[in-house]
């Protein structure tokens, strides 16, 4: 590192230490001699049990540049602040809060502060954040900004600072809840000597404000969120999931007569507050980016007629913009009258002549930064690479700030079971209460990953638990804390999550089933079998297997070898190979991280897991491909019964997951139905060979893990009338084509209304198609001959009801898909139920 750089770090604040290498601060003194004490193997331990449970709680922050890795971590050593110290964050944030939402009334109203040149005009109305659509929109509460975040650093002598703006978007707040249950879960002994000021009911206060600033009585409230594409969309699902209100992206919500309306499994549900997480361009085509699929058309159009509010408000991202830091001071005097007690971090706007030749001239002390986003671009002592940098920022200078490199402080932290140095800044949130603004007592303290790096998640930091310490003279009695009235409000389960449930839980079982096969022929291939039977068992495999989709002119593929199985199991380039279906049902499990509890994702990611961990090798021999697929198929059986345990378990039944369920019993019933169709059509041509025929039934059972239950209850041989009536009619079966449409039926009863129309429709479809099954006797089509052969009265017929009944049971697949999922059955009613 040059001298100069040298130099410029030693001018740091350490926030935990008095000097470089001193003792620690006084509030910091015991923790730090608590953690010192432990050995090197001892830390390294609690850092993996960190690790370890921030993958339980599913707590991630994606970077798309580095291949989806997780790049959020949490120190062992909190982040602290006096009571005194926090007090003046507190009116800082409260000032600067009202001072900036006074800003936005005025520059999309009357421009008093444009008129007097206080800020150039240039700054507001050429600012990409600068939306003229927002003029005349009546904000949410009639304030632009509800739900805000402020960051904060300190400077060299440790006077405390103001960044960046979050005041549009709370950036991060679910990472700072988050951070108190991890250390809280590892190290619960470091809370027992402070008084730490609680965070956990903030979900729950953020939800009471958010339906206050609504215009109905009882209002419902969703969180709009870009997707799965999002680096942080476990941020959206877990404060989604803490509310206890849906997760949405655009395609869910429809505007339809002035209204904005959820599509649920129930119908279209009235929305009237949008929590919004998605960028002011991307949410109505109709209004800004015609290109967007994210937003909902029609949107702004319901905002204007005053059914909907949207928080923050349209407009409110221009508070964001980094050009204004540079003016926030004065923003803050000429609504006030008053002197910030929370100073801007000195902030230089390039569009200025002046002051970017000035920035340009000592390249060494700024990083330019874009207006809004976590990019920068600092000296490295390149002159090539300055002259580049020059050149961008001449084109769009009015798009470019520059800030001074030391805008971050020192920090102790553990990595590696030893002490290190990390830099830090810290994002602190509230949220308004009618006129009053409330500071959570708390912050998500971010620090960098290296030494010398940026404390943004983006470029892979991660954080620090931030105490708050009461003031016990003022502080609240525990006992009011539970006071509080406790909010249970319904959770509509959008059609987007229950459609991801519903082919979850149909893959899940798909997949499960392939591999239960191939698990049992590898143990009858192992059992002493004559070749006869294994001519006759072999049959039995192909049929039961459906052809693949590339592979239709080759007509089935046969599961006789291992080198088949093995394909079968893990050749990603066939359609209806084991690991296609788990990715499949993967995909659909990362579209609802925010719905599936920890517990059962912990299944999941083990299932995944496997199957990347395994590689497909062409030149596998016979033993290498038979280890495998043994190994494979034997985890796809263990682990997803299990990730359906655990859900049961650890998931709130009406979040969509009975869709999960109704998948799993809809594949079940539509593969013994396909099942039974096939085999029949074997059995049939052989009616006079009994012994061939007992075989063939017998190995069909086994294969649907279904031999001895059949056995238990008619105490005989496979016989085909028998066989045909345990897999249709069985009501107890759990492999049965009835048990599997009761237990859909029982289901969708469970998850709609009764009175709803979609729920009258599918509960129709059932019962009538299990009163068919049960009316048919199977009997009827065979006669007995000396009570050991059967022979076939009716061949055609048997197999036209066996296909009627299959496509039949086909049929509830769409059904099901038509009414709660794509609501094709409500488009095409002219009168739809909207509430």
């Amino acid at each position: 590192m040059a001298v100069k750089d040298e130099k410029r770090l030693q001018k740091r604040w350490h926030e935990v230490l008095d000097a470089r290498g001193g003792p620690p601060r006084a509030s910091y003194s015991a923790l730090v001699g608590e953690l010192e004490r432990a050995t090197s193997a001892d830390l390294r331990e609690l850092e993996e049990r960190l690790d370890a449970t921030l993958r339980e709680l599913g707590i991630v922050f994606e970077v798309p540049s580095k291949d989806h890795h997780n790049t959020w971590f949490c120190d062992l050593l909190p982040q602290i602040f006096p009571s005194d110290e926090w007090n003046q964050i507190v009116r800082g944030f409260q000032q600067r809060f009202k001072a900036f939402d006074l800003f936005l009334k005025d520059v999309y109203g009357k421009r008093e502060i444009l008129r007097q040149g206080v800020v150039p005009i240039p700054v507001v109305l050429g600012s990409p954040n600068y939306q003229r659509s927002a003029a005349g929109l009546r904000p949410a509460g009639d304030h632009f900004l509800q739900l805000s975040g402020l960051c904060i650093c300190r400077d060299v002598s440790g006077r405390l600072l103001v960044k960046n703006h979050y005041l549009s978007h709370a950036s991060g707040l679910s990472y700072m809840i988050q951070n108190r249950r991890l250390l809280a879960r590892v190290l619960p002994e470091l809370f027992q000597s402070q008084p730490v000021e609680s965070i956990a009911d903030i979900p729950t206060d953020v939800l009471l404000r958010l339906q206050a600033v609504a215009e109905r009585p009882g209002p419902s409230v969703v969180l709009l969120t870009p997707g799965v594409e999002s680096a942080v969309y476990s941020e959206h699902g877990f404060l989604a999931r803490r509310m206890g209100i849906p997760l949405v992206e655009g395609g869910d919500l429809v505007v339809l007569d002035d209204g904005l309306f959820l599509r649920t499994v129930s119908g279209l549900e009235r929305v009237d507050v949008v929590y919004s997480r998605l960028a002011d361009p991307w949410l109505d085509p109709l209004v800004f980016k015609r290109e967007s699929h994210l937003g909902i058309p029609g949107l702004v159009h319901c905002i204007r007629k005053g059914t909907v509010s949207i928080v923050n408000s349209i407009g409110s991202q221009l508070a964001d913009d980094r050009s204004l830091i540079h003016f926030s001071n004065a923003i803050v005097r000429f609504y006030l009258g008053e002197s910030p007690i929370l100073p801007a971090v000195q902030t230089y706007w390039l569009g200025d002549l002046d002051q970017r030749e000035m920035v340009f001239e000592q390249p060494d002390r700024f990083q330019l930064r874009p207006l809004t986003g976590e990019r920068y671009l600092q000296f490295t002592g390149d002159e090539k690479s300055w002259s580049e940098i020059r050149t961008e920022v001449r084109r769009a200078p009015h798009l470019f700030v520059a800030q001074p490199i030391e805008d971050c402080a020192e920090t102790l932290c553990f990595s590696q079971g030893k002490k290190t140095t990390r830099l830090q800044d810290h994002i602190v949130y509230g949220i308004r209460d009618g006129d009053r603004f409330d500071v959570f007592p708390g912050a998500l303290t971010r620090i960098s990953a290296t030494e010398n790096g940026r404390t943004e998640s983006q470029h892979g930091g991660g954080g620090k638990d931030t105490w708050v310490l009461q003031d016990v003279s003022t502080s609240i009695p525990v006992q009011e804390a539970f006071r509080r009235p406790k909010i249970l409000p319904a959770r509509p389960v959008t059609s987007r999550v229950a459609e991801g449930f519903y082919w979850l839980g149909r893959y899940l079982e798909r997949a499960m089933n392939i591999s239960k096969m191939i698990q049992v022929i590898e143990t009858i291939e192992m059992e002493e079998l004559t070749s006869a039977e294994r001519r006759l068992y072999r049959p039995v495999w192909n049929r039961l297997l459906p052809p693949l989709e590339h592979a239709v002119k080759k007509g089935r593929r046969s599961m006789a070898s291992p080198i088949e199985r093995y394909r079968l199991m893990l050749d990603s380039s066939e359609m209806g190979s084991v690991i296609s279906i788990v990715r499949k049902g993967m995909r659909n499990a990362d579209s609802l991280r925010e719905a599936i509890s920890p517990e059962a994702w912990s299944a999941l990611a083990t299932l995944r897991g496997f199957f990347i961990r395994s590689r497909f090798r062409l030149e596998a021999t016979d033993q290498e491909a038979r280890r495998t697929t043994r190994r494979l198929s034997d985890t796809a059986v263990a682990v997803i019964p299990q990730f359906f345990a655990t859900a049961q378990l650890s998931m709130l039944a009406d979040d969509g997951w009975r869709f999960s369920e109704l998948g799993q019993f809809v594949e079940r019933a539509v593969t013994t139905a396909n099942a039974t169709r096939s085999v029949a059509q074997s059995i049939l041509k052989r009616l006079g060979s009994f012994h061939s025929i007992e075989i063939e039934l017998s190995a069909f059972l086994r294969l649907l893990g279904s031999r001895d239950a059949y056995r238990r209850i008619y105490q005989t041989r496979a016989e085909p009338p028998q066989v045909l009536e345990f897999l249709w009619q069985n009501a107890e079966m759990p492999r049965s084509v009835t048990y599997s449409l009761r237990r859909c039926a029982e289901l969708l009863q469970a998850s709609l209304p009764h009175s709803s129309p979609t729920a009258q429709k599918a509960q129709s479809f059932l019962e009538e198609l299990l009163r068919t099954i049960r009316r048919v006797d199977w009997y009827n089509f065979f006669i007995n001959e000396n009570e050991i052969n059967f022979r076939l009265l009716r061949h055609e017929e048997l197999l036209a009801l066996l296909d009627e009944l299959l496509s039949e049971t086909h049929g509830l697949h769409h059904v099901i898909t038509d009414n709660f999922l794509s609501h094709q059955s409500i488009i095409s009613d002219p009168e739809p139920t909207l509430f």
